[in-house]
């Protein structure tokens, strides 16, 4: 009987996403996310208070013992639920609309520029979109108060109060420009390293090179976007009505921090974007069968 109704529901799920591949892409993409973002929350806790940090920035295992010491385990946790809820639409949006676009660009071109391009565009759509909830994570995860932590929404209703309601898209540019950046560099190396891989190595598409081929994609992915998030988190910061710009934003680390001042945080960064990537993709790989779609 259970067998049965299983049989029923995968197939279900098979006409689904024949019918509506782009949608059952979507919902692969954005439970393979929402999953990976819930699991490392922790590390981004960590990444933004280096960042934030200035020159008194402390390596990744000084930072976790002094949050821990000093607000309890649960800090980790700060802004876990605008970031699933995040998770959920960009990630959909960012890695669902990355094969539609490659299709639309190019349907018979499949080369690096292509999927650099597909990922640049469905990156920079998802960030526009969801940094209303990126803006609040943030937020979150850099309050170092206890006891009176606040609510998503009381946290959204305070910037609207002191910042406007455009206050919500602050960081836009760097944001958007981020997305872009980890969605090329994820989505394409991933594509690429997979392609080599089972096509000049002759490994089988399975869990292990879904896993080797994960971890060279986080590893590309983390360098490439360091200097941009670590302006991101700034402008996110930044709690006046005026606000800054990226260029401003970028000169002043850069004039008071160094070149190093822009990688900070690349420790934890990688420490969640390696895991991440790798869950993401796993994850992805493994739902994608049960709506009838290929692998990526």
């Amino acid at each position: 009987m259970a067998s049965t109704v299983l049989a029923d529901d995968r197939t279900a799920l098979q006409e689904f996403g024949k019918q509506y591949p782009t949608a059952a892409g979507f919902a692969a993409s954005s439970a393979s996310v929402a999953t990976a973002t819930f699991l490392t929350n922790w590390i981004d806790v960590i990444k933004v208070r280096q960042q934030l940090a200035g020159n008194e920035s402390r390596n990744m295992a000084s930072t976790l013992v002094d949050i821990v010491r000093g607000e309890g385990v649960m800090a980790l946790n700060k802004g876990v639920t605008p970031a699933v809820a995040r998770g959920m639409l960009y990630g959909g949006m960012r890695i669902g609309l990355y094969t539609p676009i490659k299709q639309v660009l190019s349907p018979e071109d499949n080369s690096l520029i292509i999927k650099i391009a597909s990922g640049m565009t469905s990156g920079s759509i998802a960030a526009a979109v969801c940094n209303p909830t990126d803006l609040v994570k943030t937020r979150m995860q850099a309050a170092s108060n206890q006891g009176t932590q606040r609510s998503p929404m009381q946290v959204a209703r305070s910037i609207v109060q002191t910042e406007g309601v455009k206050g919500l898209w602050k960081g836009t540019t760097p944001s958007m420009m981020r997305a872009a950046l980890l969605t090329a560099a994820q989505c394409a190396t991933y594509d690429e390293v997979k392609t080599f891989f089972t096509r000049s190595l002759q490994w089988d598409d399975g869990i292990k090179t879904h896993l080797a081929v994960s971890g060279v994609a986080g590893l590309v992915t983390t360098t490439v976007i360091a200097p941009v998030d670590m302006v991101k988190t700034h402008m996110f910061m930044n709690q006046s009505s005026e606000g800054t710009t990226f260029t401003k934003c970028f000169a002043d680390i850069y004039r008071s921090q160094g070149l190093r001042g822009l990688f900070k945080g690349w420790s934890a960064n990688w420490a969640r974007q390696g895991p991440m990537t790798t869950v993401v993709f796993v994850v992805n790989e493994a739902i994608r069968p049960a709506f009838g779609l290929h692998s990526l």
